[in-house]
């Protein structure tokens, strides 16, 4: 098998922004503009089951069987699939290998890749950042993604790979989602596709509420952890197959200067302790626990820096990022901004790999890369999208203002 791949700082994507009447015309577009790139995600990850050892005839019999569930649960997102296949000149259950893909993966041994996703509550101003990782062959199979409004359902700007109708983005309600895989015990293939369920609250949630409530009614069997993004609040669900159990932010800060509160983090191990029982590490050589201690000790070390501004013992310089400005702030208490997160986010070469960058010489099917780096502000209704991970300077960076 070949072991070239393109770095993915280096992939410029493609921009697909669709304006259409109803959903189903808006799907035709979809397929046919980006026929090509659905084509080739479509053989990326068939080659990419087969060498994780899933049988061909598992692959389809889990493809049809979240189709099923999806035109049960979402039918207006089944119609809208249905015509980025049609478009794609390809049939449904094929385009569904993709969308589908998460849950097809529950039958490997080992799920392949991992990420990494800080957020921090602050009512008002609530920011989140993740960076998405996953294998390095798919490095240029994804793109920015504008989908347009059509009724009953708002624009949305985010990423998504070739034939998904979304993924990671944000929505002009300021509903933001973030996403990291899991494994547990009961997974199954065959349930709504988690990323049918980040369309749909792209496309419909208005409020925080909305789109925990559009979370909790779909069938899932597989696992992942959602982070809904609002300027109210940044709320984990991890799902355990069937079940679904929410993690928010401790208590707001006192007012006398105490340790602050608001971040939470996840990689990829579960840490509600209702999902404890049966959950898994996602590979025998996972590197979630050691990513998620980083995290954890650059907030303390992040905090106590902020603490001596506030007591003026170091400048706001030491602690912020130049790339960002705040979005609102306590009283006496500078707003926490995507920036702050891409820097708890960034990594070098001696840390857990927050950031990932596979070796030149590594194999097929073990090269994970951190491919995109994604910042919600959903106050101003701001998503930054840039191809890699931030250690390698976010070049290719594009800001949506929706």
């Amino acid at each position: 098998m070949s072991t070239e791949f393109v770095p993915a700082a280096d992939v410029r994507p493609v921009t697909f922004a669709v304006r259409a009447s109803d959903h189903r015309e808006r799907g035709r577009r979809r397929g046919a503009e980006l026929r090509t790139g659905i084509a080739s995600t479509l053989a990326a990850y068939r080659r990419y089951f087969a060498h994780l050892n899933i049988a061909e005839a598992t692959v389809r019999t889990a493809a049809s069987t979240s189709l099923e569930r999806l035109q049960a649960w979402w039918p207006s997102g089944a119609e809208e699939a249905e015509a980025v296949a049609a478009g794609a000149g390809i049939d449904v259950a094929e385009l569904m290998e993709i969308i589908a893909r998460t849950e097809i993966l529950t039958q490997a041994k080992a799920a392949p890749t991992e990420c990494s996703t800080v957020s921090h509550t602050s009512p008002g101003s609530s920011v989140g950042a993740q960076n998405w990782d996953w294998a390095a062959d798919f490095s240029s199979l994804w793109h920015f993604n504008d989908v347009g409004s059509v009724p009953g359902q708002h624009r949305h700007v985010g990423i998504a790979e070739f034939g998904m109708l979304g993924k990671i983005g944000l929505n002009e309600a300021g509903v933001g989602v973030l996403l990291n895989i899991l494994k547990h015990t009961g997974d199954e293939a065959g349930g709504v596709p988690i990323h049918m369920i980040l369309a749909r609250v792209l496309a419909e949630a208005g409020t925080l509420t909305e789109a925990l409530e559009i979370i909790r009614s779909a069938a899932t069997l597989s696992s992942s952890v959602i982070t809904v993004i609002t300027a109210e609040a940044a709320v984990q669900v991890e799902i355990a197959g069937e079940r679904k159990r929410e993690r928010r932010a401790e208590a707001a800060p006192d007012q006398a200067g105490g340790a602050e509160s608001g971040f939470l983090l996840h990689t990829n191990h579960f840490l509600h302790p209702d999902l404890l029982d049966g959950a898994l590490e996602l590979r025998p050589d996972s590197t979630s626990q050691a990513r998620y201690r980083h995290l954890a000790e650059a907030v303390v070390r992040f905090e106590a820096e902020r603490a001596q501004v506030r007591a003026g013992v170091a400048t706001p310089d030491d602690v912020s990022a130049p790339d960002a400005t705040p979005s609102g702030a306590d009283e006496g208490r500078a707003a926490i901004t995507v920036g702050d997160l891409t820097k708890l986010l960034t990594t070098g070469p001696e840390d857990a790999p927050v950031c990932c960058i596979p070796a030149p010489d590594a194999a097929y099917g073990n090269r994970s890369a951190t491919l995109v780096s994604v910042r919600i502000d959903p106050a101003r209704r701001q998503i930054d999208l840039a191809p890699g991970s931030p250690a390698e300077g976010l070049r290719g960076n594009r800001r949506f203002q929706l």
